[in-house]
């Protein structure tokens, strides 16, 4: 976009450049990038919990280098208190079970299979998709904390995101963590489709993320579906855009009925409106 910002995407195709092992940096960094038929493709997270501020890429190229300079615009994300129910607050307090899944789940997420799966616009999971509590720091309390006053420290942060592994991280004195995606109404067993094609890599049962859906859309692309009710695919599927792979539900750390959905690009999470989002000429690239 003209002015990326922390939460997005950067869209980045290098044209007529033609390299039979492509290689990138952002950051000073290696970043995955891909061959296509009119250059080079990068697809840049730019997730919340990384700061904002001015970037260097750089594409190789037969000879020398693409070098550009891209400014991160900074975003205000909120602040949320929740208060639960004794039982899900003990899943929320229970670190060693949360590190335990996120590292399990975190292998997945950072999965780079070469082929890209998908074509065209990406659909909506459930119907009325809109971009709400993504980058949002939240604290959880019991209900009965509800009663008495709380302020936050101006200074506290989440341990992390959420579903990630924050084993190491300073507690700020309640289960915390920055959301890493959006979350959409949805009835208990409504049906949830996959937003675009590609293979499903996981269906877990996890103690934040409840029964869960991993799909892999190919290079670097993989989208997340918490808190079903039921999974209505399995590991190794082949799904088409539009298929049903669950059921709403609120299993795991979920006060109510509702679709978590989140995206992740090259094992970092981003707001999927940003990504469904993204310029026309990425739809059709190959």
């Amino acid at each position: 976009p003209p002015s990326p910002r922390r939460g997005g995407v950067v869209f980045a195709l290098a044209e007529d450049v033609a390299t039979p092992t492509p290689r990138c940096t952002w950051k000073s960094a290696p970043m995955p990038c891909y061959r296509t038929t009119d250059g080079i493709l990068l697809t840049i997270p730019l997730p919340a919990e990384e700061d904002a501020g001015t970037f260097t890429l750089t594409v190789e190229q037969p000879g020398g280098r693409i070098v550009r300079q891209i400014t991160v615009d900074d975003h205000d994300f909120a602040r949320e208190l929740i208060f639960l129910t004794d039982s899900l607050y003990k899943r929320a307090a229970s670190p060693r079970e949360i590190a335990r899944d996120a590292r399990a789940v975190k292998s997945i997420l950072s999965v780079e299979s070469p082929e890209r799966r998908w074509q065209g616009r990406w659909r909506e999971p459930v119907p009325g998709m809109k971009s709400t509590g993504y980058g949002v720091e939240r604290y959880y309390y019991r209900a009965t904390d509800s009663t008495r006053s709380i302020t936050l420290d101006t200074q506290a942060k989440p341990r992390g995101t959420f579903a990630g592994d924050t084993s190491d991280a300073p507690s700020p004195g309640a289960p915390s963590w920055r959301h890493a995606g959006i979350d959409l109404p949805a009835r208990r067993g409504a049906s949830i489709i996959a937003t675009a094609a590609g293979v499903v890599v996981d269906v877990g049962e996890y103690v934040l993320s409840g029964r869960t859906v991993l799909v892999d859309h190919g290079q670097g692309v993989v989208s997340a579906y918490f808190h079903l009710d039921t999974a209505t695919v399995s590991k190794g599927d082949i799904v088409r855009t539009g298929d049903r792979i669950g059921r709403a539900g609120s299993t795991g750390l979920a006060t109510g009925p509702h679709l978590h959905y989140g995206v992740y690009l090259h094992g970092k999470d981003v707001d999927p409106i940003a990504w469904r989002d993204m310029p026309p000429w990425m739809l059709e690239r190959e």
